[in-house]
């Protein structure tokens, strides 16, 4: 059971884990900004259509 020290002195991941999880955090936040400034800009055209339409208003008289 000798063999089980050797692996004591192999050196740790830590460092690679935290550059894995700083990197995907940066891709994944490009990803949803990428998603946000894309839908932002497909639906800025319904923005300005919005103005341009008028709405009907209906007035109920109050009773009593």
């Amino acid at each position: 059971m000798a063999g089980h020290d050797k692996h004591a002195a192999q050196s740790s991941d830590m460092g690679a884990a935290f550059m894995g999880l700083i990197g995907g955090s940066i891709f994944i936040g490009a990803i949803l900004y990428g998603i946000v400034v894309w839908t932002n800009a497909k639906f800025a055209g319904h923005a300005a259509e919005a103005k341009h339409t008028s709405a009907l208003v209906i007035e109920v008289p109050s009773v009593g």
